[in-house]
This record gives C-alpha cells, sequence and structure tokens, in this order.
C-alpha cells in the first residue's frame, strides 16, 4: 500500500521526472477523497520500447507520435494515474492520466486497463508543452479540478454517473459518489 501519493522507488525516476512527480504529490495531499493508494506513478524506459511493426500509412496521433519521439531521444515516459473513487463501493468510477513525453504533456480520462487516452468521455482532454516544473503545475492543476468534482448517480441504477457543481444540493432519486 502506498504511504505517499504517487510514490516511486528511490532512483527510477529522471531528475525532471522526481521534480514534476513532487509538484504533483505536494498538490494531491489536498485532493478531497483522493487516498495514497488510489495514485501511481508508471515508467516507461526508453531501452524498453516494444518492437511492434507501424504501417507508415497508418495516422498517429499527436500522443502516439510524442512518445515514439521521446524514445527515439533517449528518453524515459512517464505517467501519472489517479483512480476516482466510488465513496461507498470498493470499485473505481474513473481513471486520469497525465503522460509526460519529452516536453510535452497529455492529460485525459484513461482505459483503466491499458491507461490509454479514453477516446469518448466527458473530461476535457488537455496537452501542454513545457518545462518540468510547468508540467507538474498543469497537471497537479488539471487532476485538481476534476477530483474536486461532485459526483452523483441515480438512487437504483449504478450507471450513468454524472458531475455537478460543488454545492449542488443531491437531486430527487440520486445519491452521492464523490464529493457531496
Amino acid at each position: 500500500m502506498n504511504d505517499d501519493w504517487f510514490e516511486v522507488e528511490e532512483g527510477e525516476l529522471s531528475p525532471a521526472h522526481t521534480a514534476l512527480v513532487g509538484i504533483v504529490r505536494k498538490r494531491a495531499r489536498q485532493w478531497p477523497e483522493c487516498p495514497p493508494d488510489a495514485t501511481a506513478v508508471l515508467v516507461f524506459p526508453a531501452d524498453e520500447e516494444g518492437d511492434e511493426e507501424e504501417d507508415a500509412s497508418d495516422p498517429r496521433d499527436a500522443y502516439d507520435a510524442a512518445w515514439d519521439e521521446a524514445f527515439a531521444a533517449g528518453q524515459d515516459v512517464l505517467t501519472l494515474i489517479v483512480d476516482l473513487e466510488h465513496r461507498d463501493r470498493e470499485l473505481v468510477v474513473m481513471t486520469l492520466g497525465a503522460t509526460v513525453a519529452g516536453d510535452r504533456l497529455f492529460c485525459s480520462e484513461r482505459s483503466s486497463s491499458t491507461y490509454h487516452p479514453e477516446p469518448h468521455t466527458d473530461i476535457e482532454p488537455l496537452e501542454a508543452t513545457g518545462s518540468p516544473e510547468e508540467l507538474g503545475r498543469i497537471a497537479a492543476d488539471w487532476f485538481a479540478e476534476i477530483v474536486s468534482r461532485s459526483m452523483i448517480e441515480l438512487d437504483r441504477k449504478p450507471w450513468p454517473r454524472s458531475f455537478v457543481a460543488n454545492g449542488t444540493s443531491l437531486p430527487d432519486g440520486h445519491r452521492w459518489v464523490r464529493n457531496p
């Protein structure tokens, strides 16, 4: 079990990634309903790049292209994961991720099994470029805004869940999922 948010082994991160994770970790301590074990750090070393052959005619999105560029430059790719957990049940409602590839940041809702960006979601994805410190602040702000949202669901149906403005009273026939 994690004792701290975004826990990693000593020496696992580059100095730039250590600075970025430190910024996000410091902010995570203030996020509502987000315990340390709801966070994770994934490091994809450049020297472990897969040998998958790609069709040159297949268009690559910016996310995949950034991975390729980082690996080609010998840089590790870092992904920070936050699982939004249901307050009354032991289940993950949504997985969020922030991936740093080189000097680029990609924040979005993620698949809880592959951690790849979800193509259709209510969460507005974010892309940014900058220094590790800038990207750490941007990722922390992005996570904080979503983690702080209130979420409800219908009383008798576990789906659909929806975000409501903080401070909103509970609508009839609904129950709180997160951050009432």
